[in-house]
């Protein structure tokens, strides 16, 4: 059991390893693009869009490799909603003073 256990961290390993090595190809193929870009900037913009599409692969993959999710955050998309206010605040203008508020700390 040690010893599957002890290969799977290796397979895991090289897994991740090998997405790190994939990424140092994609930095040099952006590099590239930067310079096709002036001439021809449809062919860069789809490269771009290509290399995009690879790096979120590469993500989820190491996410489902390691168990941990790489961003802190998700991107969203969509129409912002304006702010929450309580009812009591709305169309009230509140200020902060730290001798008020400092009880509210604790």
């Amino acid at each position: 059991m040690r010893e599957l256990v002890r290969r799977e961290r290796e397979v895991k390993l090289e897994v991740l390893a090998s997405i790190a090595r994939s990424q140092l190809a994609l930095a040099r193929i952006l590099n590239s693009v930067a310079d096709v870009a002036e001439l021809a900037p449809q062919t860069a913009k789809r490269i771009g869009e290509n290399v995009r599409l690879l790096t979120n692969m590469q993500e989820q993959l190491a996410e489902s490799v390691t168990g941990w999710p790489l961003r802190s955050y998700r991107v969203r998309t969509g129409k912002p909603v304006k702010p929450w206010l309580h009812n009591k605040l709305r169309g009230k203008q509140v200020r902060w003073h730290p001798q008020v508020n400092r009880r509210n700390w604790n």
